[in-house]
């Protein structure tokens, strides 16, 4: 028998409550806020919490307790926008559709099990103001992933200039991402409508999904936090990677803006970088590029972690940053803000240049220039290392171990 606790509005409250009860299970806390579950959680031993994952039901605070106390919390949700919202609260999330056996699974079953059923990921890729190459290198990153055997989709979150689909060659009249938003807000996002919405890109490595950008900049409103969230959160049950081509600009306007409520033009980069399990940051390989980045750097890692962020170099070259140029960018980033970067990537414009004016990725038409083998370098990096057979038998043997401890309590 699992002893929990509940906060959520009152008729999903009842439902869940007599689904547990069927289950042979205990409610001993009903709240009707996440603080004041947070007051009852300090006299009331529980061995889990459900939740609704919309204010007032779930919160940081209550998020914080659990985790202090060892308490696991699940999201009881709806949509891929709700299960986004959970997601950035650390929360795991299921669907309500999926009764008791679901929420029982993701209570008892050890990580290492869940794990078998891997989601897929978030890489979002920006860089400060000044085309640094954040499409290009989205673009790259993507179909380098791809040539790993992995399922990939490209998405153009940039609310500002849009630029996937004329670099892919797409026709953009109806652009995919903001499609999926509007789906998002409905409640009516799946695999099979993201698959509808999608344009599909062949490459020499394999087939890129795409959901290309808002065709005009006075459109942003339509790419709210919560809707972006959503979409990213339905793309890890379609594809093993999501590659997302982000804003340059992080600025809050809502701390200039009366309006607090308002829609704001940042929102989508914002969700974006807080939704990605990685971020590349991309600077420019000059002076003036590196010192952009070391202007926003303190900006992003406001947004995102600094462990979740990899920073990238792009069109290194002699000319501008000195006769040894890659030994002066990393001394420069080194010095000035205690950024080691990750990878510098050469300035070849011959190869850039095919890829622009052929609407093709960079592996179609220079698949052996020094840019590309960068990028693929790059992208192997992100790939989680495969372990070893000794290794795997030895997690299954644990994870039969303590799935078995679990079914003896």
């Amino acid at each position: 028998m699992t002893v929990f606790a509940i906060s959520a509005p009152l008729e999903r409250e009842d439902a869940l409550a007599d689904l547990a009860q069927r289950h042979g299970h205990r409610i001993a806390v009903r709240a009707a806020r996440a603080s004041e579950l947070v007051q009852r959680l300090a006299h009331v031993e529980v061995d889990a919490v459900l939740v609704s994952p919309d204010e007032p039901h779930l919160d940081a605070e209550l998020v914080r307790v659990c985790d202090a106390a060892g308490v696991r919390v699940v999201a009881v949700v709806d949509d891929a926008a709700q299960a986004g919202r959970a997601r950035a609260l650390g929360v795991e999330s299921v669907r309500f559709a999926d009764g008791f056996p679901a929420i029982e699974w993701a209570i008892v079953t050890p990580t290492a099990a869940r794990e078998q059923r891997p989601r897929g990921r978030v890489l979002a890729v920006w860089g400060p103001a000044g085309a640094p190459g954040r499409t290009t290198a989205a673009i790259g990153l993507a179909t380098e992933l791809a040539a790993r055997g992995q399922r990939v989709a490209i998405v153009d979150a940039d609310s500002h200039a849009a630029s996937v689909a004329p670099a892919l060659g797409l026709l953009d009249e109806a652009p995919g991402f903001a499609a999926a938003a509007r789906l998002v807000r409905t409640g009516s996002l799946t695999v099979d409508e993201l698959d509808r919405v999608a344009q599909t890109v062949e490459s020499s490595v394999g087939a890129l999904r795409v959901l290309t950008g808002i065709t005009r900049a006075g459109r942003w409103p339509e790419l709210a936090a919560d809707r972006v969230a959503g979409v990213l959160e339905a793309c890890r049950d379609w594809v093993d990677w999501t590659v997302v081509d982000v804003a340059a600009s992080l600025e809050r306007d809502e701390e200039i803006s009366s309006d607090v409520f308002g829609p704001r033009r940042n929102a989508a980069t914002i969700a974006a970088l807080r939704a990605a399990d990685r971020v590349v940051a991309l600077a420019g390989g000059d002076p003036v590029g590196m010192m952009r980045l070391l202007r926003a750097y303190p900006d992003l890692v406001d947004v995102v972690p600094s462990d979740r962020v990899a920073v990238v170099v792009n069109k290194v070259r002699t000319g501008a940053s000195g006769l040894a140029p890659e030994t002066g960018v990393a001394q420069t980033l080194q010095r000035f803000g205690g950024i080691a970067p990750a990878a510098q990537w050469p300035l070849d414009q011959g190869a850039a240049d095919a890829a622009l004016l052929s609407a093709r990725p960079l592996v179609d038409v220079a698949g052996r220039s020094r840019l590309r083998r960068a990028m693929q370098a790059t992208a192997l990096t992100l790939l989680p290392a495969e372990p070893t057979r000794a290794a795997a038998r030895a997690a299954s043997r644990a994870t039969r171990r303590r799935g078995l401890r679990i079914a003896l309590r």
